[in-house]
This record gives C-alpha cells, structure tokens and sequence, in this order.
C-alpha cells in the first residue's frame, strides 16, 4: 500500500557524499523524515530514496551533517503530470478550453424535434415555438418547459396536447391533435342535386326531394337530378290547394359516363450539359450567429445547380449548438435533343391512368373500359385516353330561398 501511495506523490531517488554520511541518516530519523531503498556505495556514499514533498527538508538536514546531494531522478504521477503542465501548458490550455466549451455550449438548443403531428405541419409548429422562445440556439435551462408549452399551444388551435421536454442539446416536442367535430347537415338552405358530367342514369335514389329522372335516362351536365322542389298533391275530389315543399334535395345518382383525358408534350426537351465550373461556399452556424465564407461567385448569373450538405457538429460525442453547411454549384448549360416518343408516350399514358383513378375515387366510381391514342403533329405528341365508367355524378347546388311549405303552384323548370 506505501509503495502504491509513493508512486501516486511521487518521489525522488539521491546520492549522498560526505565524511560521515551516516549524520544525515540520524537526522531523517529524528525529524521523522522516511526514507527507504538504501543502498551504499561506499564508505562515503550512498543512494536512497524520499517523498516528493519532502525534497525541501532534506536541504536543510544535508547543509547540518555536511553532506552533498545529488538527484538521480524523480519518479511517480505527480512528477509525469507537473511535466505535462509545464512543457506542453498549451496542449493543457486547449484541452481545459474544450471542456468549458462542452459543459457551455451544450447547453444551448441545436434541435427542436416535433413529434405526434400528422395533419399539422411541422412548420407551423415550429413557427408557433420560436415566438414563446423554444428554437436552435436558445439556452435550454432557461426554457420554462410547462408555461411555454401552454403559451404556444394557446396559438395552435388544431391540436389539443403539447410537452415540451428538453435533453441538454435537444428539444423534443410531443403534440396530440385535436378532434374535429363533425359538421352538422345543413337543413335549413334549399338545394338540388344536379348533374356534374354527361352520362345514362343507371340507379336514382332520392332520401329527399324529388327525382326528376328514371333508370336508363340520358343526362347532360348540368341538369337537375333530384329537385328540392315537391309538389304536394291535393286529394281526389279536393277543393284545398296544399302549395308545394321546399327542402334541401339529398340522394345518389349513379350513371354511366365517357371521360376523355388529354397530355400534350414537345418532340424536343432541353437537356443539362455541365460546363466543368464549379463553386463551393461554406456557412457556420453557431448558436443563432451565421458567419459565410462565399466568395464572389462567376456563375452567380448563369445557370447552375446548387447542391447544400449541412453537417452538425460534434465534440467529444456530444452534439453541439454548430452547424457547417457546404454549398456548391455546378454551372450548365441547355441544348435540345428529341425525347424518345415510346417511353414519353408510356409516362404520359402512366400520367392519364394515375389521374382517372384519382377522379373515380372522388366519385366513388369505377373503370370499366379504356382506349388510347397517340398522334403527332411535327412538334408535340399528344395522348389521349378514352374511358368508360360507373360513377356518382350527382352534387348539391344550394339555391336561395326557406325550407318548408309554400302555398301556391310551382314553376316550372328544372332548376
């Protein structure tokens, strides 16, 4: 256990010379001086070794028995870390500055990261956290997470739960949305259910109103399917007109229609062809300072693509409230070359088909058949997709007036 406790305080090992070196032995005895690792050389001298710490007394005793001394080295951790201090004290500076920088700077925001969010954009979020404070470069111990949560919340009525938790570098935000109430049927406007495309009528139901048109009709855009309209019939032999109902039409109308979907494009496209001159720029971003290093750039005026890499930077493992970004920019320029007709005639074919399910989904609808054609004309080739369908083409078109019983005759028409 002493041997270990020497090497931790460090010692040193000395040659003693004198007429009577011994002396110096009694007097490390009487002023409880230890010593140990004695070993002679002669009559008149020897080498032993003692503490570091008590190097200065030993001065003092060798001066009274009339000794020499001499060290012949110095050995243990305090003597290797005095020796790193004082050769390399700016190595130590650099490496003290570090870590005040690390226990510093990584207290500071470098992440607000938004979570629970679906139909809320993560902006607007962020946006609404940036006026209560919570943003890249704020110093994160001075976040009151609960009261800031509550303020930016009050400012974002579409969700109905924030938590603002921070974790040294990062802040992470924990969102619910709120539920949206159902909107309630509006029975108090007048409406009619009207055609929205051409097409042969083959299901008409009506849940209120009256049906204007059979299974098996043709219809064009525009007419009126089910009015909201009805004329109240009088009794058999009755003398009381009983007028006519107004109310808000509501039913399906399916029927079978015949889209035509058209894509047009030119026989040439311009494509890049890069000129060899390139640009790179950096940024640094520290806490809510930018610092740039672009230069005068020549070919800021011409065309070229701009490629933007940002790497956050790290100390030690531990991410830091920096960020570099490298931005660099190819020059190009354009020249016309023909597109190839088949593969542009197959993704314009591709484009027609993902636009005809999106209208059948809207409308509740079908496929039931398709055609197509490609034709040029010397400059442009133009698609176009003929289909069949079975669709919902029925929609309710408000109209002015009251809901409820009007006495006297409707007009007539069929709007």
């Amino acid at each position: 256990m002493k041997k270990l406790i020497n090497l931790l305080l460090g010692y040193v090992e000395l040659q003693v010379t004198g007429a009577f070196p011994e002396r110096l032995l009694n007097l490390c005895a009487q002023n409880r001086l230890a010593f140990w690792r004695l070993r002679w050389l002669d009559e008149t001298s020897f080498t032993f070794r003692i503490a570091l710490r008590d190097r200065g007394r030993l001065d003092g005793l060798a001066q009274r028995a009339m000794c020499e001394l001499s060290e012949q080295g110095r050995r243990g951790a305090a003597v290797v870390a005095g020796g790193i201090a004082s050769h390399r004290l700016g190595f130590m500076l650099g490496l003290g500055l570090c870590l005040l920088a690390v226990g510093v700077l990584s207290r500071f925001l470098l992440v607000v990261e938004v979570t629970g969010n679906e139909t809320v954009p993560t902006a607007v979020i962020l946006s609404q956290l940036q006026r209560v404070g919570v943003r890249p470069g704020a110093y994160g111990p001075a976040i009151p997470e609960r009261e800031a949560a509550n303020t930016a919340l009050l400012g974002l009525p579409e969700l109905s739960y924030m938590a603002i938790n921070i974790y040294g570098t990062r802040a992470e935000v924990v969102v619910r949305e709120a539920e949206q109430a159902p909107k309630l049927l509006d029975e108090e406007t007048p409406a009619d259910v009207v055609a929205m495309a051409d097409g042969i009528i083959e299901d008409i139901q009506a849940d209120a109103g009256q049906a204007m048109f059979q299974d098996g009709d043709a219809v064009v855009r525009g007419d009126t399917l089910i009015s909201g309209t009805l004329d109240l019939r009088e009794p058999e032999y009755g003398t009381v007109d009983l007028g006519y109902l107004v109310v808000r039409a509501r039913g399906s109308v399916t029927a079978r229609t015949w889209r035509i979907l058209e894509e047009t494009v030119p026989l040439t496209a311009a494509v890049k062809e890069y000129t060899g001159k390139e640009q790179t720029g950096y940024s640094l971003k520290i806490l809510w300072f930018d610092l740039d290093f672009f230069q005068n750039s020549s070919i800021s005026g011409g065309r070229y693509d701009k490629i933007t890499e940002t790497a956050e930077l790290a100390l030690l493992g531990r991410p830091m409230p920096a960020a570099l970004t490298t931005v660099t920019r190819r020059e190009y320029i354009l020249r016309e070359e023909p597109v190839d007709q088949e593969a542009e005639a197959a993704r314009l074919e591709q484009v027609l088909l993902t636009r005809l399910e999106g209208l059948m989904e809207a409308r509740q609808g079908e496929v039931l058949h398709t055609d197509l054609a490609v034709r040029t004309d010397g400059e442009r080739l133009t698609v176009t997709l003929l289909a069949e369908c079975r669709e919902e083409i029925g929609r309710t078109v408000e109209r002015e007036g009251t809901v409820g019983r009007i006495p006297g005759t409707p007009g007539t028409g069929n709007g």
